[in-house]
């Protein structure tokens, strides 16, 4: 495996997963690019974006956090990219996935250079933010992540 990425199994449990989807589920919105515009034939998913969680800043043991809950539904996927981004104040240090449930098919993450990461319920993905990395469109059911970024100057 790439150094700059590291799975960690059972990072969450399935209950811990099952309440986080339960918590935002009903939050969400359409996914826009960094920019704020829509665009389907680049991403096609529905998110919530929080940020400071203090009980998930906890589990991922880091101060300043964004994070987003992602609903991927057949047919969803969000194409090549990297995570990285400077606010001016702030920069992505280190990018996350953690998936929250298995009742799908398809929407595998899968990393350049790499390949595809194979993830269990409550697994964590962690990875450099500039690592070009996409999940692939959904055939079945519906795929739920959680992404945490940590931040630093």
């Amino acid at each position: 495996m790439d150094p700059e990425i590291h799975i960690t199994k059972n990072f969450l449990t399935e209950d811990q997963c099952l309440e986080l989807i339960l918590t935002y589920r009903g939050k969400l919105y359409d996914s826009s690019l960094r920019n704020g515009r829509k665009n389907k034939n680049v991403r096609d998913s529905k998110t919530y974006l929080f940020r400071n969680d203090i009980e998930l800043c906890k589990l991922f043991q880091h101060r300043r956090m964004q994070f987003q809950f992602t609903e991927y539904n057949p047919n969803n996927f969000y194409s090549w990219h990297s995570d990285y981004y400077e606010t001016g104040r702030y920069v992505r240090k280190q990018s996350n996935t953690v998936l929250l449930n298995d009742d799908f098919t398809g929407g595998e993450i899968e990393f350049e250079d790499y390949g595809i990461v194979d993830l269990n319920v409550g697994d964590r993905v962690s990875f450099t933010p500039r690592i070009l990395h996409q999940v692939k469109p959904v055939l079945t059911g519906v795929r739920y992540s959680l992404v945490a970024w940590a931040e630093g100057l």
